[in-house]
């Protein structure tokens, strides 16, 4: 005997109906290995894309030294003409290469970093400078590459470059070091390294009382160096007493908040002198 369905779907293929095909059933996951996961890229396929994939692993050997060199020497040339493109078509015939160059992938990096369509390539090449500290890059060249750290942003790696920058000068400046004061503030628990460093950029530009204040502030974030602090603000505050009178009710307060956290006594509260003009009533009686 035949069942309902198969019944009617005989009848109405018997009068010339179309029977109405089962519903579909549901796919949880394709049965085609190749549709499961997506298709890895070629790293050295000629597509591949500069602003997300990074070069492909290093394979080839590097120059020779003299080729090398000569390379370097027609990048810097070009890079003071203010040709990029030529810096590049230079750089790329050393760039990836074993071993690495950190000269050539680090000047690269800095023209490439002009480009937001090489962003991927800009940041690994500029790891990649970092990787060595070269004895041959000098202090311009790693400031050069602090800069374009700063900006990708990568400021542990901009940190790092400015400490090879100031390590390479005969006399570092102040400004170097508030450059370094300024990467650190943005790291975490580097708040002790970056007051340091302003407090070398103070010595050498005592006028800029800033400097001072702000390391006090950075050292009294730091567990443990509350008292540190409490001593720079009060320099601080001592030195801007007759200029900045105005600024002193805050900053009494601040130093106030430091001194509890230090653990220290409330400074006692400063004598009152008698106002000029107005002296003690003498005795006339005598």
């Amino acid at each position: 005997m035949l069942r309902p369905a198969v019944l009617v779907a005989a009848l109405l293929a018997a009068c010339g109906g179309t029977p109405t095909p089962p519903p579909p059933t549901k796919v949880e996951a394709s049965a085609h290995p190749s549709e499961q996961q997506p298709v890895p890229r070629d790293a050295h396929n000629p597509f591949r894309r500069a602003d997300r994939d990074p070069p492909p692993p290093r394979s080839e050997p590097q120059l020779p030294q003299a080729e090398l060199d000569q390379a370097l020497a027609a990048a810097a040339a070009a890079r003071a003409a203010g040709n990029d493109v030529e810096v590049t078509q230079v750089l790329l015939p050393c760039a990836n290469k074993i071993p690495r160059s950190t000269r050539c992938e680090g000047e690269l990096a800095l023209v490439l970093a002009k480009s937001p369509g090489h962003k991927a390539e800009t940041d690994y090449y500029l790891k990649q400078a970092l990787a060595d500290d070269d004895p041959t890059a000098d202090a311009d060249f790693y400031g050069r590459l602090a800069q374009a750290l700063r900006a990708a942003p990568m400021l542990p790696e901009a940190a790092v470059a400015l400490q090879r920058r100031i390590a390479r000068l005969p006399e570092p400046t102040a400004p170097d070091w508030v450059a370094l004061a300024e990467v650190l503030q943005g790291l975490p628990r580097r708040e002790a390294d970056a007051a340091e460093a302003l407090q070398r950029a103070f010595e050498l530009a005592p006028g800029e009382l800033k400097y001072l204040h702000d390391a006090g502030e950075l050292l009294s974030q730091v567990p443990g160096r509350s008292a540190e602090a409490l001593t720079i603000l009060e320099r601080y505050r001592d030195s801007i007493r007759t200029t900045e009178p105005d600024a002193l009710p805050a900053l009494e307060r601040r130093i106030a908040q430091v001194r509890a956290e230090a653990g220290q006594a409330p400074a006692p509260a400063p004598t009152t002198a008698p106002a000029q003009g107005k002296s003690a009533k003498r005795d006339t009686s005598k």
